[in-house]
Formats: structure tokens, sequence, C-alpha cells
């Protein structure tokens, strides 16, 4: 079973290089292959995918398209228990490529196990999600 200190330690090295790098590279890097990723909410990236491959296909590939910026995030809140961490975070400055602010507050509920993030629930701003694919 992966501890409480684990699970931060994880999430706060993800997290470090996000604030740096965006989503890509540690990020991608720490997802489990078996990843399960849930988007919450009616945007076109909406649902749940089963896969790190899936979810790199049709959630990574289809924001980092529409994207002008990287999306750049910084933490404001962590919660961890055991495996299991809530992440508030906020992104600044990040435009679509269709001219939209894409900057916003997230939250998601990760599981890690054994230094792997192997669940994501994501929370979004529907209506910004929905304009970035807009057009």
């Amino acid at each position: 079973m992966t501890t409480t200190a684990e699970t931060r330690r994880t999430v706060e090295r993800v997290f470090a290089d996000v604030a740096e790098s965006g989503f890509a590279g540690t990020f991608v890097d720490a997802l489990a292959d078996d990843l399960v990723f849930t988007a919450t909410g009616t945007s076109p990236i909406a649902g749940r995918y089963e896969s790190k491959t899936e979810y790199q296909a049709k959630v990574l590939a289809r924001l980092h398209e529409r994207l002008a910026t990287p999306i750049r995030a910084r933490i404001e809140q962590t919660i961890v228990e055991g495996e299991w961490a809530t992440v508030r975070f906020r992104s600044h400055d990040v435009r679509g490529t269709n001219g939209t602010d894409f900057s916003m507050q997230y939250c998601w509920v990760i599981r890690v196990v054994a230094g792997r993030i192997t669940e994501i629930t994501g929370f979004y701003d529907t209506k910004k999600m929905n304009d970035l694919f807009a057009g």
C-alpha cells in the first residue's frame, strides 16, 4: 500500500514539473499504463478513459491541438491520505488557438500506487472547456 508521504511526494514532484513545463514529460511519465481518467462535465473531452494511451489520444492531444500556450498549473491546495490526493490547482495566461481564455481552477482526485498515477477524476470549468472547442 502506498503511504501518505509517498503519495504527497509523487504529486508534488509531478506538479512541480507541470508548473514549469506543462502536462507533458514528468506528468505523462508518472501515468500508469492502465490509468483510469474521468473528465467530469459535458465538454467535448468529458468521459471515462481506461488507459494512458487512450487518455493521451482523446484528451491530451486534443487539448494541445487547441492551445496556443501550454497549461502551466500551480498547486493551491493538496489533501493527501494514503493512496489518494485531492489537488486544487490553477492555470494562468492560457490561451486557445481560437483566442479564448483557458485559464482556470481545477480540482483533481488522484490515486497513486507505487509511485504511478493510476486514477484521476478531474473537475473543470465546463464553459471554458466548451469555449476552447468552439469554432
